[in-house]
């Protein structure tokens, strides 16, 4: 069962993947304070920038010429302007002048309306580049387009992307990147086990060319000038030499943001450029594990759990304790398995695993339960056909809270004895089937009638039954009931008896004692059973005996309990085996209540 309920909900965990959102936030929880790249350093459009240089669209870019000599002169390895100049400006001969003389200046594109193709790449209808005059000056061009997940965060970056007229644009990221190093960007780009190889390193991306950004903590921290700084030279040369200087807009209400796995608001995109390249440089990679090693995983789960699970057991509070306790245990053991494989670079799933744990234990809870309310049910109506519906519900449940006492105690009880007579000419007469056909018609009439009586049918022997009343539940009118069930069973006998069509006469012989007996279980460790033994079952087994088919006898004491609702005969004193002194016995000849007893009563 329980391998059932795992299976079933790693399917659905695996081909549906619900609460995807969800899945990716406690990723995110992952991620640890790392400080970020001391040679990547952010020059940002601010807010200060833009209350002294006026509005961005109003810009001369003889401006970035001025900031584009400065950054040179004070030792800048690489520029990168997460900036797109596609139309055309006064200033323009200007900017491609300072950009000739530096040398080092990275460029970025944008791709507009995506679109589906069969490529793993992704594609876009059309790209915004810079200016002819820019491109030609400028050392490497790169796309500068995120791509958030559908929970709206960016966690990954695309390393490629194309247009769709196929051709391929490298990340900004890549570009700047290869400046740095003095690398030609690569004519072709291929994936060979899950990484490319760029930059000297093998990068993991996924099949869409998407890199895992390994983000820092905190972007406050990364080395930060105003860009309005940058332009007029009032910035320290030391905190840009030999290092990427990359401008981007970072003023208030920018629409350049995103949301981030390791900050509660959104930050602008020159900042994700930013952290793809620590990723690359500090080779710091992210891997998301396959969906097929999250199903590996959660097979792995299941087979444990679900043969674990049942070996504890759900009957006691320490049964449950410790099935609570290895569920734990595994929860524990994947969380912290999670948190020391990001540290070596991997990804696990978080949720499904971890859901899957509780999902299994509650499950394997709620199966024990429905399957012991199956058994009990099942216990209800196998003892109901042989006592009454009452006190087999009254067993069952004393025996669940522990009140069911059968170890053994003496107590008063009558016992009834029933047997056919004549029953062995009779099966000489009959073949085997029809002899068991003509007993469970007439011993069912008589086992009815005992169980609506509160009877409790304790053995079974070919032709004849012992019936118990007062064991093991107290029944304060055991006596009466036990004379009521047989004066009734033989008025139902000899009504079966003109109704049947048999070769032979089929009579019960009812024989009935009260007494104290021993009332308790009896056998071994393996194989026990309930029932009374004691000098008065045996009376009551002599007694029946010597009883005529279609009669009713009984003790003096069962008569001395029941005489006001009933007539009876007294017979000579019975000579019994084993029994040096006759016994005196009362034949039933008719039942007169003179109130309705209960049908029965419980203590």
């Amino acid at each position: 069962m329980l391998l059932g309920i795992g299976g079933l909900f790693t399917f659905l965990a695996v081909v549906v993947q619900p609460f995807y959102s969800i899945n990716l936030w406690l990723s995110d929880q992952l991620f640890t304070s790392e400080p970020p790249s001391p040679n990547i350093v952010i020059a940002g459009i601010d807010d200060t920038t833009l209350e002294t240089y006026g509005r961005w669209s109003e810009w001369p870019r003889s401006l970035h010429a001025q900031a584009i000599d400065k950054l040179s002169q004070a030792g800048a390895k690489v520029i990168g302007f997460d900036v797109i100049f596609a139309d055309k400006s006064p200033d323009d001969e200007m900017l491609a002048v300072a950009m000739t003389n530096a040398d080092n200046v990275v460029l970025a594109a944008v791709g507009t309306q995506p679109i589906s193709q069969a490529e793993p790449e992704i594609t876009y209808d059309n790209f915004v580049l810079p200016i002819a005059s820019l491109e030609e000056v400028a050392s490497d061009i790169g796309h500068a387009n995120v791509v958030p997940d559908r929970d709206g965060t960016v966690r990954q970056l695309p390393l490629i992307v194309k247009s769709s007229s196929g051709q391929t644009y490298p990340s900004f990221t890549l570009a700047v990147l290869h400046r740095l190093f003095s690398m030609p960007l690569p004519q072709e780009y291929q994936l060979q086990n899950g990484a490319v190889y760029l930059l000297a390193r093998d990068i993991p991306i996924d099949t869409s060319y998407q890199l895992r950004i390994n983000f820092t903590a905190e972007n406050g921290n990364r080395p930060y000038i105003s860009y309005g700084n940058v332009i007029s030279g009032d910035f320290d040369p030391s905190l840009v030499k030999n290092k990427i200087v990359l401008i981007g807009m970072t003023a208030t209400g920018e629409p350049d943001t995103w949301a981030i796995p390791t900050s509660a608001s959104k930050i602008p995109g020159i900042f994700i450029h930013a952290a793809a390249m620590d990723t690359i440089l500090t080779q710091r990679f992210l891997i998301d594990l396959s969906t097929t090693t999250t199903l590996m995983i959660m097979l792995l789960i299941v087979g444990i759990t679900a043969f674990t699970l049942p070996w504890c057991g759900t009957r006691h509070w320490t049964d449950i304790a410790k099935g609570a306790g290895i569920t734990a245990g595994l929860f524990i053991a994947y969380l912290l398995a999670s948190f020391f494989t990001f540290g070596r670079g991997y990804i696990l799933d978080l949720l499904y695993p971890l859901l899957l744990l509780p999902v299994i234990y509650v499950g394997n809870i709620l199966y024990v339960v429905l399957i012991e309310q199956s058994d009990k049910r099942f216990v209800k109506e196998l003892f109901g056909r042989y006592i009454s519906p009452q006190i087999a519900k009254e067993i069952v449940s004393r025996a669940d809270t522990g009140e069911l006492d059968l170890t053994g105690e003496e107590r008063e009880v009558t016992v009834l004895f029933a047997d056919i007579r004549n029953f062995t000419q009779i099966s000489e007469q009959l073949s085997p089937e029809a002899t068991v056909a003509m007993l469970n018609k007439y011993l069912a009439v008589v086992i009815d009638t005992v169980v609506n009586n509160g009877g409790v049918i304790n053995k079974f022997a070919g032709d004849s039954i012992m019936v118990v009343w007062n064991a093991p539940q107290s029944q304060p009118e055991h006596t009466l009931l036990a004379v009521k069930a047989a004066w009734e069973a033989q008025q139902k006998v000899t009504e079966l008896q003109r109704s049947d069509s048999g070769p032979t006469l089929v009579q019960f012989g009812i024989g009935i004692n009260t007494g104290i007996a021993l009332a308790g279980n009896v056998g071994s460790v393996g194989r026990a059973e309930y029932t009374v033994i004691g000098d008065s079952i045996n009376i009551a087994s002599r007694i029946c005996s010597s009883t005529p088919g279609g009669e009713v006898w009984i003790s003096v004491e069962t008569y001395n309990q029941t005489k006001s609702y009933l007539e009876a005969e007294e017979l000579e004193p019975q000579i019994f085996k084993g029994k040096a002194i006759p016994i005196v016995v009362y034949r039933v000849t008719a039942w007169r209540p003179i109130a309705t007893p209960k049908n029965l009563e419980l203590g």
